[in-house]
């Protein structure tokens, strides 16, 4: 029991298509499996990026949580202008560090990890999240309990210790947009009838459409499977577009309240930088998995929403907070992010092409 180093491997860093641009390998591309005399239980997966004021913290809880089953821990570093890799070096010698000559975002990175773990499951831990010491086994035990979930999460909780939603979130329909688009989402958070794509309070165990990338558990017969997490999704909507694609393929991820973690999030982010980001991951959800029909439809739908919000934010000034989990823009920020819509109206595809 307790930590493994990983072997040496190939990244995806530098990898290069004959033209000279980088390879995107997507969401179809398979791993051939290591031998199983090298294989261990868990592998766990780390992507840093510009992470040195809060990665230390980070690896002393996976250190602990680690040493009750049987893992290897892999740090990718996306090319950090930071010290990133010296203080992981330095915080957590066990560990494999993947030191990546490009920032392809958050989803190549756990597909560079992912290349080079031996675990028979894998889990990706944010950068920023503090999982408590039984985290892994009981993402382990759930797994063992449901062998058809394939993804697992876990309970998210504030650095008080208090509930937070954000550890799963209901599937985008068209619905959902429409009440998005409409400010019935807003008017009513954490409504399952106007606010659907939002948690519930929930204990124990429950079949959830998408578990929180910021801890989640995959069988790596599914990674395989369904082909891992999309690369040309730079970040945010990988873990909807994964959860989705794995239900599609008859798998039901859930979440366990006993596998505990804290996730303050939006460490590296502004306010309107992660709205873009995000919208843009929204975007891409709704342009791959919406009725082929409604697609078109449904991306109207998130900009009149975002319009109706920067359209009532120059008349109505609010102070905007996290409700029901979901984060809200601040100030002008809604105005801001209309008129940056050429950025993220494409979803990912659009801006990788």
């Amino acid at each position: 029991m307790g930590l493994r180093r990983a072997v040496d491997g190939p990244g995806l860093a530098g990898r290069r298509h004959g033209d000279g641009r980088r390879a995107l390998p997507g969401p179809c591309r398979r791993r051939p499996p290591a031998q199983e005399g090298t294989r261990v239980n868990l592998s766990v997966i780390i992507v840093t990026y510009r992470s040195g004021g809060y990665i230390a913290r980070c690896l002393a809880a996976v250190e602990r949580a680690a040493k009750a089953v049987d893992a290897e821990v892999i740090v990718v570093d996306n090319n950090s202008p930071d010290d990133t890799v010296e203080v992981v070096q330095a915080a957590a010698p066990w560990a494999r560090v993947v030191a990546r000559q490009e920032n392809g975002g958050f989803a190549e990175g756990c597909v560079a990890g992912a290349e080079v773990a031996r675990g028979r499951h894998l889990v990706f831990v944010n950068p920023d999240a503090e999982v408590r010491p039984d985290a892994f086994a009981e993402l382990l035990a759930c797994a063992a309990r449901h062998p058809r979930a394939g993804i697992v999460g876990g309970r998210c909780v504030t650095e008080a210790g208090d509930n937070d939603p954000r550890s799963w979130w209901g599937r985008p329909t068209p619905w959902s947009a429409l009440c998005f688009a409409t400010g019935l989402s807003t008017a009513f958070p954490g409504s399952s009838l106007f606010d659907p794509e939002s948690p519930v309070t929930w204990t124990g165990e429950r079949r959830v459409p998408i578990v929180t990338g910021a801890l989640m558990l995959v069988d790596r017969r599914l990674w395989d499977e369904v082909g891992g997490f999309d690369t040309h999704i730079f970040m945010y909507g990988e873990d909807a577009d994964l959860c989705l694609r794995a239900r599609a393929a008859g798998y039901r991820p859930m979440v366990t309240d006993r596998a505990v973690f804290v996730h303050p999030g939006g460490l590296s982010s502004s306010s309107l930088n992660k709205l873009v980001l995000l919208f843009t991951g929204k975007v891409t959800v709704v342009r791959r998995h919406f009725p082929r029909g409604l697609r078109a439809a449904g991306v109207f739908l998130l900009l009149f929403g975002v319009w109706l919000r920067g359209t009532l934010s120059r008349r109505v000034s609010s102070p905007d907070a996290d409700r029901q989990g979901r984060p809200t823009a601040r100030g002008g920020d809604w105005a801001e992010l209309w008129a940056l819509r050429a950025k993220w109206s494409g979803g990912w595809d659009a801006r990788g092409a």
